[in-house]
């Protein structure tokens, strides 16, 4: 019998728009250790369906199709939405992202909320967040951590407000 709900998808699945899935492919590959599990194409050679294996979720990549409004965030001049996952490095993980060709957003650093954590744009011009757990925090402690934060930091409204929290040329 066919599920409805396939098992390898058991929640929100990301599916981007990018203009070369082959270059997003190979920087997902260098980057976060992707498989490509499958990929389908139209008769003129555009991919219609790449499915990647990404930290062991599901991430879904299609290329542009500007008569149908999908087109990716190098036509639009960025995106507002940013994909986030956990790894056992943070520090490896953005270098090996920037290596394999992302830019910087927010280099690595110890978060209020007990996690190692970075930002990058990926070569298509997706965001990523990175992070590993170092502590458990309470909700109650989070919040006492994130109001002193930001008290030192004379109380932003925004990271891009905080010296050396975004990336040279970022803000």
């Amino acid at each position: 019998m066919t599920e409805a709900t396939p098992e390898e998808f058991p929640g929100a699945t990301p599916h981007l728009c990018v203009r070369s899935v082959d270059m997003a492919v190979r920087f997902y590959r260098e980057a976060f250790d992707a498989d490509e599990l499958t990929r389908s194409s139209g008769p003129d050679g555009r991919v219609w369906h790449c499915e990647l294996l990404v930290a062991g979720g599901r991430l879904l990549l299609v290329e542009e199709f500007p008569d149908t409004g999908t087109v990716s965030p190098e036509t639009l001049g960025g995106t507002p939405v940013t994909l986030h996952l956990f790894v056992a490095d943070t520090d490896a993980t953005y270098r090996r992202a920037l290596d394999a060709g992302a830019s910087a957003l927010m280099p690595p650093a110890d978060a209020f909320w007990g996690d190692r954590y970075a930002q990058i744009v990926d070569p298509s011009g997706h965001r990523w967040s990175m992070s590993t757990r170092h502590e458990d925090l309470s909700g109650d402690d989070m919040a006492a951590r994130g109001n002193k934060w930001r008290q030192e930091r004379g109380n932003p409204t925004s990271p891009g407000q905080v010296p050396g929290a975004m990336a040279e040329g970022e803000q």
